[in-house]
């Protein structure tokens, strides 16, 4: 039974097409999800490079390709190569999404990662051969690194966006200098006898220049709202939004779009 499970399961997960109805360790829907269980699968896959490769060279020269056996053997330390860059670049997003989110998801992720590692958890009781068989012709879903890397965007676009925010939240407002100290008192100088001052000359009379008239106040800019009530912010030059800031795109850019509270 065990290997049987193992089998349906290392099988859906060949085309990437399981759903959450047909298999328990089915890749979710959401993006980090779906990075995370990418990372898992992919990550036990390649934890069996030295389990399989003796049956795998054995099946190799038992049946040699057009290209001969060791163009075929060739290949493997290529993919495993190729499995090891896949991982860096899923762990960079995820590790961007959980920077980014507002809240913990890291539990989340775990789970996700060790979903998709148990594709592979009958490997040590199935038989070798037909264990070898699949893992030769396994590969992660195809959208894995395309997802991952527009998680990695979009997570960057999101913290920015946060990071804004939360410097706008938390500016100082300017506070008033510091009173300078009294000087101490001089004594005051001696009286002295009062000379009759000059009577003044007749003075012209004076004329008061008119006041400068006053600048009208320059109402403040708003963002043009674009397709109905949509706010479009420029995640390079962000500007304060009365609410949350969200990643979208928008014309095939990626902006952030202002939420009002």
């Amino acid at each position: 039974m065990a290997n049987a499970l193992f089998l349906a399961l290392a099988l859906l997960a060949q085309d990437g097409q399981a759903s959450a109805q047909t298999s328990p360790n089915a890749p979710p829907t959401d993006e980090y999800g779906y990075v995370a269980w990418c990372y898992g699968a992919l990550g036990g896959y390649a934890s069996l490079y030295d389990q399989v490769m003796p049956e795998v060279t054995r099946i190799e020269k038992a049946f040699p390709g057009p290209d001969g056996v060791q163009a075929a053997l060739k290949t493997y330390p290529e993919m495993r190569a190729q499995a090891q860059k896949d991982l860096k670049t899923f762990a960079s997003a995820i590790t961007a999404a959980e920077k980014a989110s507002p809240r913990p998801i890291s539990e989340y992720g775990g789970a996700q990662v060790k979903r998709g590692a148990a594709i592979w958890q009958g490997a040590a009781s199935v038989d070798k051969a037909r264990l070898a068989q699949m893992w030769m012709s396994w590969s992660p879903p195809g959208d894995c690194e395309k997802r991952a890397k527009t998680l990695e965007v979009r997570s960057s676009i999101l913290g920015r966006a946060l990071n804004y925010n939360a410097g706008s939240a938390t500016t100082p407002t300017p506070t008033a200098p510091a009173p300078t100290p009294a000087q101490p008192e001089t004594p005051a100088p001696p009286p002295v006898a009062e000379t009759p001052a000059p009577k003044p000359a007749a003075a012209a009379p004076a004329t008061t220049a008119p006041a400068p008239k006053a600048k009208p106040s320059t109402p403040a800019k708003k963002l043009p709202p674009i397709g109905g009530n949509e706010i479009i912010v420029d995640p390079v030059n962000p500007v304060p939004c009365a609410g949350s800031l969200l990643p979208a795109k928008r014309g095939g850019r990626d902006v952030l779009i202002c939420k009002p509270n």
